[in-house]
């Protein structure tokens, strides 16, 4: 088995359509895709953030052995995907510039977390 077919493979999004591993490397290696692999984990990668592959639960994503049988790649438009913003590093940029809090606060919060943990007698 490709390392390549093993990427797009991976690529794919889960679904109920996701079957058939087997059939489709056979129509892999039968068109020959380690040399297009790029191109179609790219597109795919692209396909998987678009509204139609992401409405209604993914129920429109087609079966991977349609997307190969129709080499819906192939020709297409892909824009580039922006990377998504690397959120733990926001957070320590924002916790870095944050003020510490009041000492005073700190003792209040501790408190009334007491108080909260601390059970009542219902009469």
């Amino acid at each position: 088995m490709s390392n390549a077919f093993e990427s797009f493979w991976r690529v794919w999004p889960s679904s109920p359509r996701k079957a058939s591993k087997s059939k489709c490397l056979e129509k892999w290696e039968k068109l020959r895709l380690d040399f297009q692999a790029t191109d179609i984990i790219k597109h795919v990668s692209y396909m998987k953030t678009t509204d139609m592959w992401l409405k209604s639960n993914g129920q429109f994503i087609p079966a991977p052995i349609v997307y190969l049988n129709q080499m819906r790649w192939d020709g297409a438009e892909i824009p580039e995907i922006k990377p998504t913003e690397n959120v733990v590093a926001r957070i320590d940029s924002e916790r870095a510039q944050a003020v510490p809090m009041p000492e005073e606060v700190r003792q209040k919060l501790a408190e009334l977390h007491r108080q909260l943990q601390t059970p009542k007698n219902h009469v």
